[in-house]
């Protein structure tokens, strides 16, 4: 028996084989047919298609210029060393610790401080709050719109929380400079919860926008001396820390 008879289907095996693999060599692609039929979707299935969307968009990076209020990412919450640098152990500020169980005693607090401040500015406490329910649409864009939306969508409760927690901190600030003769600083001015209020005021998740500040002492007649103690207090506590006097 010849050669060609005897193995006369294996050299031809051999041989697409060969052609085979020449043709993937050489960089050519087989296209295998293949019959399309559709298939009915249900609701559950589109809306996990759909996700698939919503995480693309969501990785394109962030067209905002400007930094925006955040919160850290989610690997640094659990690393219970990192909270100190993040999450406030006295007082929220802003709206990312706003609903923060542990902290609702904080809200009397902030409560009183506004009052005084109110008191203090000698600026009508509804021009106040209308200005800042006039700029809330600009104050609210400087925080992440997903994490925002997680805290509430209610302009009105974002303006009244902008404008407590801005009187707030701009009373502290001015208490821990001027000792006058206001019963506040009698009651709160040696506390050690202050110095808790301090070092809260620069954590990272509990911020609000400068301008909110701007708003409240805009009345400059009086407003000047807050934001003095405020740029004091940051050039204290930022800039040179250590160096207070």
């Amino acid at each position: 028996m010849s050669s060609t008879e005897g193995g006369g289907d294996a050299v031809g095996a051999v041989s697409t084989d060969q052609a085979i693999i020449n043709t993937i060599s050489n960089n050519d692609y087989v296209s295998i047919d293949m019959p399309r039929k559709d298939v009915p979707l249900s609701n559950g299935e589109l809306a996990n298609l759909e996700s698939l969307d919503k995480a693309f968009k969501g990785g394109q990076p962030n067209p905002t210029p400007n930094p925006l209020i955040r919160k850290v990412p989610s690997t640094l919450h659990r690393n219970e060393d990192f909270k100190k640098y993040f999450k406030p152990k006295e007082i929220s500020i802003g709206p990312l610790h706003h609903n923060d169980p542990t902290l609702h005693e904080s809200k009397d607090l902030k409560l009183k401080l506004a009052a005084h401040f109110v008191n203090n500015i000698g600026v009508g406490r509804e021009s106040l709050y209308s200005n800042m329910k006039k700029e809330i649409d600009g104050l609210t864009k400087c925080y992440d719109r997903q994490e925002l939306e997680k805290c509430s969508n209610d302009t009105e409760q974002l303006a009244w929380m902008f404008f407590v927690d801005g009187c707030a901190i701009l009373q502290a600030v001015h208490m821990r400079y001027v000792d006058d003769d206001d019963d506040m600083f009698n009651v709160y001015g040696q506390n050690d919860l202050l110095t808790f209020v301090y070092s809260d005021l620069f954590l990272l998740e509990n911020q609000i926008p400068f301008g909110v500040l701007e708003l409240l002492t805009s009345p400059r007649e009086n407003g000047e001396k807050f934001m003095n103690a405020t740029q004091r207090f940051i050039g204290d506590t930022v800039i040179n820390p250590g160096e207070d006097k």
